[in-house]
């Protein structure tokens, strides 16, 4: 393929991959990977999720020549996210068995470990606020807010329809609104009782 960019289908640029073109695959890579990562956030540590996303994105390049339809390269790709960070989280728990005791007693002896580490404000206060809300509605307003994510793509990598999509985003608004003002109603309290 000579010429790929933003604008080009889904399903031009899976053939094009599939054919050998990396430049194609880039351009999906580029497309899809913060839908990946927050898919793989919903099931491992935030601190993990790239690292799943990476072995997503490399075992989807290995198996695209066995994805029969390009149109639905997107709900196939959140198919083998969900899959390899499941698998990750299954090895990490096996991998983490043998370090729990001692993991605790570090806790235990170094308190600062757990406590959350001071970040902008302003996010943090979004992150409260999407943490109080359905995931499936946290997840979809990040995509399209936070990572400028078309509506149809978040449809097209969910598998969900766009009325879906649109409800989950106007429904998901209301939903963050509400928890933003019950966030303030919390911060103007504890500051009258500070008084």
């Amino acid at each position: 393929m000579a010429q790929t960019d933003a604008d080009t289908p889904d399903e031009i640029l899976v053939v094009a991959a599939i054919l050998g073109d990396l430049a194609a695959f880039d351009v999906l890579v580029r497309r899809y990977r913060p839908a990946v990562i927050r898919a793989a956030r919903r099931i491992v540590p935030p601190d993990d999720a790239d690292d799943v996303a990476q072995e997503a994105l490399l075992l989807a390049f290995k198996a695209l020549p066995s994805l029969e339809e390009p149109g639905k390269f997107p709900a196939w790709l959140h198919a083998i996210t969900r899959r390899s960070a499941l698998r990750f989280q299954d090895r990490s728990r096996a991998h983490q068995r043998g370090r729990m005791a001692l993991d605790e007693a570090i806790l235990q002896q170094v308190p600062a470990l757990s406590h959350p580490a001071a970040g902008d404000s302003g996010g943090e206060e979004l992150q409260r606020a999407l943490a109080g809300i359905p995931q499936d509605y946290a997840l979809v307003l990040r995509l399209h807010f936070l990572d400028d994510m078309p509506l149809k793509r978040i449809a097209d990598f969910l598998g969900i329809s766009l009325a879906t999509v649109k409800w989950r985003v106007y429904h998901g608004k209301k939903l963050l609104r509400e928890q933003f003002k019950t966030l303030q109603r919390k911060i103007e309290s504890w500051k009258e009782r500070r008084k």
